[in-house]
């Protein structure tokens, strides 16, 4: 079995370049499945009037 510190110290720095734009690339595509559409547009409106809120009570 493979130790992550030999794995890591086999490396080259565009290796670690690459495996950063994947790990990006991943979490953006997360983040635009949680987000987007068109399920939660009442969510994102109501976002949308948090600074317009006065404050009142409803």
């Amino acid at each position: 079995m493979i130790r992550l510190s030999e794995l890591v110290s086999a490396l080259t720095p565009s290796q670690y370049a690459e495996l950063a734009l994947v790990l990006f690339l991943a979490v953006f595509v997360a983040v635009v499945l949680r987000h987007g559409g068109k399920r939660r547009a009442a969510e994102h409106a109501e976002c949308a009037r948090l600074p317009f809120d006065d404050g009142e009570l409803r």
